[in-house]
């Protein structure tokens, strides 16, 4: 099909022979304003009541916690925000973790809502439903760009998609899930918006000194948002270069561009200690100087005969002069730039240490698949790569600024998203602009593909969304259980800087010395990443380790540690206190593949192999075909982890949970692994110890079957008791099963036997 069949005109006039377009013009901002409630509503409606608890907001996932803590924190002292704070990790003093826009605009919002006084029950209750509302604004946004660019009708089209899209889109967008992405996809759609504006009114400062707002706004927002002003100079170089083919006469300016870039620089400048803001201003600066001198450059050509000739020349010149004084004058920055590009697509550096919004859409286990970013998307996933394809014969044939613009966003956000689930929020922008842009066309295409498109649209696209939008809800606050850990290490447990109200002080660097370091009386919680804010918010205590990963294998090697003579100097260092367990840490195996956060400790510490700890070979069933299966080695029931959370820290004598398997190498379709040719198993740990040192020549093995009875004889933990179990019992039935969460605390002394 060709570009001509699809393209939409533009822009948009009143046609009778096109009823769509009659409604469009006349009703188009009352159907937006019907999508926006229709965002909201699968934002809210399905989620809340695992939010809104009695007595309680739930919020989502773990990052909403430190949000919601640093507010806490902001509205006693409105507008001064922290910018150190001794809660999110301990160490020596850190950095809040969060870039200031997002937490300081919900403050306000709070502050102005309570008068000047808002409870803590009220924040709460605008926390939650911040990133929804910020989730159905989103449409206005998507609806203003793509006017601007395709047109009212590919415009409502694309309004329409970005309020249905399912996904993580969906879930950053939602009720209680109070993290600064969605502020991120608001925030850069409509920057998009006002810079195009903006460069069609060059000689109005208003569009463009709006644009240098937004952007400051932006960059204020998230840490890494130095590659949006990338895309954005990468847009204007091109803009520029591709004008000379064929030669325009006239191209259009620039200086809006300066202005929103240089406004925007000022107002960051007094952050650039922030993580990584000073390659935003690096960007914005640079990239001024860049278009600057290529504008320059390329005025000065058109006055040749001959033009091209002598710009590439220059611009080659400049290019390579450009590197080679990077290279000299500025080798540090240059590598640090290398090392921040693995956290952009960490699955191709593998970099993604088993944290799931940072997987790969294409690259599943190492095989390539589209499979996970058709559940991201469903049908507008297809119209997008078609809208890509279109748009870049557009930006090379026949550019326009708007649609070249849409164009490079589309294509970085896509190798973006495509390399991390976390970037899906930008690339979901990209997907209901180009659906929308795709889509329009077609429906002009004549009356019979418009009714097909119009039942495609519907049956794949539109129909997925919503089944998946309010059918795919998982909570992924705290548990009950986890709550009640919380609570009571929040109550029971000593304040660890000795005022409970200093948790709402306002923190500098000067009170814990040059060093930052902790007072004596102040000590840890030794829990995995993953509950770090939790710990933080809710038991207002201090985690080793959080969700940023710092100081994560820290954890990792006390919970796969073998003994206590190697736990304990771990405990001491950090001076910890108390050390969590919970099931979610254990691991379940299903289909021969294992489950849970277990796993994921061998992605921090190098020092203790996966293959020691479980054994995956494979066991002939009924019908002699072989089945992938997973064992439990003595190092998994020896580890740290194990010996709290199944066995309470007591002695067991390993009887009945000793096999010794009987193994042998196999090859079957190019691939190895090892079979099971046969199984015993014990009653007596001792006695299967016993044969499996006089076998091992043989291919004998010892292992577990079951995570919860251990294979090997286990001696009491002396320096670790139990101090607060969950109510809830899993793994295992009644009495017999294990509390979901534990608690145990460190003694210096050990408990004599």
């Amino acid at each position: 099909m060709s570009t001509a069949h699809i393209e939409p005109s533009q822009p948009p006039k009143h046609n009778r022979g096109l009823p769509l377009a009659a409604i469009t013009t006349r009703w188009q901002w009352i159907i937006v304003g019907a999508l926006c409630l229709l965002a909201l509503g699968i934002r809210v409606f399905p989620r809340f009541t695992a939010v809104f608890q009695p007595g309680f907001v739930n919020f989502q996932e773990t990052d909403a916690w430190y949000h919601v803590r640093v507010a806490e924190n902001l509205i006693r002292h409105f507008p001064w925000r922290i910018t150190v704070d001794p809660y999110v990790i301990f160490g020596t003093l850190g950095d809040t973790a969060t870039s200031p826009f997002y937490d300081w605009l919900l403050g306000l919002i709070a502050w102005l809502a309570g008068a000047g006084a808002p409870s803590q029950s009220l924040l709460h209750v605008i926390a939650a439903w911040y990133p929804a509302v910020i989730g159905a604004l989103i449409v206005v946004a998507v609806f203003a760009l793509a006017k601007l660019v395709f047109g009212a009708p590919a415009a409502l089209i694309a309004a329409t998609v970005v309020a249905t899209l399912p996904g993580h889109f969906l879930v950053v967008s939602s009720l209680g899930f109070t993290d600064h992405h969605v502020m991120e996809a608001l925030l850069s759609t409509l920057f998009l918006f006002l810079m195009l504006r903006a460069v069609q009114q060059p000689d109005s400062f208003g569009p463009a000194i709006a644009a240098g707002l937004t952007l400051a706004a932006y960059l204020l927002t998230f840490h890494g948002s130095a590659f949006l002003v990338g895309i954005v100079i990468a847009w204007a170089a091109y803009d520029r270069i591709r004008s000379f083919w064929p030669l325009a006469e006239s191209v259009p300016s620039f200086r809006p561009l300066y202005v929103a870039f240089l406004l925007a620089a000022a107002i960051c400048f007094p952050f650039r200690r922030l993580l990584w803001m000073n390659f935003s201003l690096a960007a914005l600066l640079l990239g001024c100087l860049a278009i600057g001198a290529l504008d320059l450059w390329a005025n000065h050509c058109r006055k040749y005969a001959r033009p091209r000739l002598p710009f590439l020349a220059g611009l080659l010149a400049a290019t390579v002069l450009s590197a080679g004084l990077a290279r000299w004058l500025a080798p540090g920055p240059l590598r640090a730039v290398r090392s921040i590009i693995p956290y952009f697509i960490p699955s191709l550096f593998r970099a993604s240490r088993g944290v799931a919004e940072l997987q790969s859409l294409v690259f599943d286990h190492g095989h390539f698949t589209v499979m996970p970013a058709l559940r991201q998307f469903y049908g507008a996933y297809l119209l997008a790569l078609l809208g890509l394809l279109l748009l870049a014969e557009v930006a090379l044939r026949r550019p326009t600024p708007g649609r070249t613009l849409v164009f490079f966003w589309g294509f970085a956000t896509f190798v973006l998203a495509m390399g991390q689930v976390r970037m899906t929020y930008y690339f979901a922008i990209s997907v209901a602009l180009l659906s929308g842009y795709v889509t329009d066309g077609l429906l002009k295409s004549g009356r019979k593909m418009m009714r097909v498109t119009a039942v495609c649209f519907a049956m794949f696209v539109l129909l997925p969304n919503l089944n998946a939008a309010v059918k795919n809800v998982e909570p992924s606050g705290i548990s009950t259980d986890w709550r009640e850990a919380l609570d009571w290490m929040r109550v029971s447990t000593p304040e660890p800087f000795g005022d409970p109200d200093f948790y709402y002080a306002r923190y500098s660097r000067q009170q814990f010395g040059p060093s930052g370091a902790y007072p004596p009386g102040a000590y840890s919680v030794m829990a995995w990443w993953d509950y770090g804010y939790w710990i933080s918010a809710v038991a207002r205590r201090i985690p080793v380790t959080n969700p940023t990963q710092a100081n994560a294998e820290v954890a990792a090697k006390f919970f796969l540690a073998q003994s206590e003579l190697e736990a304990i100097p771990l405990l001491q260092s950090w001076r910890t206190r108390f050390v969590v367990a919970d099931d979610r840490l254990m691991l379940l195996q299903q289909g021969g593949r294992l489950y849970g956060g277990y796993r994921a400790f061998f992605e921090f510490d190098r020092t203790h192999r996966l293959d020691d700890y479980f054994l995956s070979v494979a066991v002939s069933d009924a019908e002699g075909q072989d089945r992938p299966r997973m064992f439990y080695r003595p190092a998994y029931y020896r580890s740290m982890l194990a010996r709290l959370f199944f066995f309470g820290g007591q002695s067991v004598d390993g009887r009945g949970g000793a096999t010794i398997l009987w193994l042998r190498a196999k090859q079957e379709g190019g691939k190895s692994y090892l079979e099971v040719t046969s199984l015993r198993r014990f009653e007596s740990a001792e006695q299967a110890m016993s044969v499996a040192a006089t076998c091992g020549n043989e291919g004998c093995v010892l292992v577990g079957e079951n995570p919860g009875i251990s294979c090997v004889p286990l001696g009491p933990l002396r320096q670790l008791q139990p101090v607060f179990s969950s109510a809830t019992r899993v793994m295992g039935s009644g009495s017999s099963g294990r509390p979901a969460v534990q608690v145990y605390e460190f003694t210096e002394t050990p408990k004599q036997p």
